[in-house]
């Protein structure tokens, strides 16, 4: 027997005391079952084993990132110091653990910290998205955001439920006005479908009715102007809705003059629409998104627009306000109050300079997948080369707003 065994512990009536130690009473730890110094060493050697796993408990939580996950591993160890039979120096390892709970403790509160601060962030990206009027745009973004939620670690309790509940509720708000939004939509293309058919029935009344050839030509030209004035509906109802009313209005005339009138008339209203949005673009951002959005239903009324230029045009001019409207939010939301105005114009650079990295980052890969989109059907290659034109156009659109923040930042003091 070591003169450390029996410093330790000792026995009696055939049975294997261990004695007090600071924090732990003494205890039957068990039996002499050969010789005395057999069952210390037996013993000696439990303790070992112990040590060895608080050993390895301690190198996983300085080499591994995912520390928190060790915190119940040294509270259960600890736990089991006082029932644990052994023979050994129990309140060395206490310390030990102690100190590990406490650097785990430490660890976690940081770490709590810190995702709180990124959950704060992710609450105000979700009231940016949750504000995009593109409906579909917005609900793809805020899923995303939702995923990178999830992979956010936990808050502290007290803050926990807050934070939960301020993300949540900018997810209900939003479905909830889309569900209003999409069911108001629907009522009112109901309202549409029945401006189109009482034309249809008014045309087919004027066909049995009147009898005068001139006057019902003036009736029927009156009609499909009316027509024309009517709201959208979705494009196969009206296809049905307008093959029946031409059955009823329909009158042969030069085909290539009307043609060229109504391209003339079409791009003539075009160009004035482009006209107040070049206007509106110099106006304060959210009056200026008021009008793109008053301009953006003319716009679709006026159907195919025969010179392509003034679509371009047009699809720039839009993005830009609508780019620069949701810049100014991200800057009012995120920016603290009473900046300088040169600190400002730094700030919204900033904003902006990350915005344009993440859609570098969409189209590359975009680009990269271009040929997985090659179905072979033209619909198909047209919509996908629609999709990559318009990425392209919003992240140059975000770097000429990002030109003209420089310039104002150089002549700025």
């Amino acid at each position: 027997m070591t003169e450390l065994q029996q410093e330790l512990a000792f026995v009696e009536n055939g049975k294997v005391i261990l004695k007090e130690q600071e924090g732990f009473p003494q205890r039957e730890i068990g039996e002499v079952k050969d010789d005395e110094a057999s069952a210390f060493q037996f013993f000696q050697d439990r303790y070992e084993t112990l040590k060895e796993k608080v050993d390895k408990v301690q190198h996983q939580i300085e080499t591994e990132d995912n520390k928190g996950s060790f915190l119940m591993k040294v509270l259960n160890l600890r736990e089991s110091l006082s029932s644990y039979d052994g023979i050994g120096d129990f309140v060395a390892l206490k310390e030990r653990l102690d100190m590990l709970e406490k650097m785990l403790e430490d660890y976690i509160s940081q770490n709590r910290k810190r995702n709180l601060d990124v959950k704060t962030t992710l609450v105000e990206e979700a009231k940016s998205y949750a504000a995009n009027p593109d409906w579909k745009e917005a609900t793809e973004k805020l899923k995303e955001l939702r995923q990178r939620w999830i992979r956010v670690g936990a808050v502290d309790e007290d803050k926990k439920e807050e934070i939960e509940n301020a993300f949540q509720a900018i997810y209900d708000e939003f479905y909830e006005k889309k569900k209003s939004f999409y069911e108001a939509k629907k009522e009112m293309m109901v309202t549409r479908e029945k401006q189109y058919e009482a034309l249809i029935e008014k045309a087919k009344k004027l066909q049995s009715q009147e009898k005068d050839s001139d006057q019902l030509a003036k009736k029927v030209e009156s009609l499909v102007q009316e027509w024309k004035e009517l709201e959208n509906i979705p494009k196969d109802k009206y296809a049905n809705l307008l093959k029946e009313f031409k059955k009823y209005t329909h009158r042969k005339s030069s085909g290539k003059a009307s043609k060229a009138t109504k391209k003339e008339n079409n791009d003539k209203e075009k160009t004035s629409l482009l006209n107040e949005l070049k206007e509106a673009k110099t106006l304060d951002s959210d009056k200026a998104v008021e009008i793109a959005k008053s301009i953006q239903q003319k716009w679709k009324n006026l159907g195919k627009t025969f010179d392509h230029s003034l679509n371009d045009e047009y699809f720039t001019l839009n993005d830009y306000i609508f780019e620069k409207h949701f810049l100014e939010s991200l800057f009012k939301k995120k920016a603290k109050k009473d900046l300088g105005e040169k600190d400002a114009v730094k700030f919204k650079m900033n904003i902006l300079r990350d915005l344009i990295a993440r859609d570098q980052k969409e189209l590359n890969v975009f680009e990269e997948n271009l040929e997985k989109f090659n179905l072979g059907t033209q619909k198909l290659d047209k919509l996908v080369g629609y999709k990559h034109e318009k990425q392209k156009r919003k992240l140059t659109v975000k770097q000429q707003i990002m030109d003209e923040l420089r310039d104002l930042n150089k002549n700025l003091k």
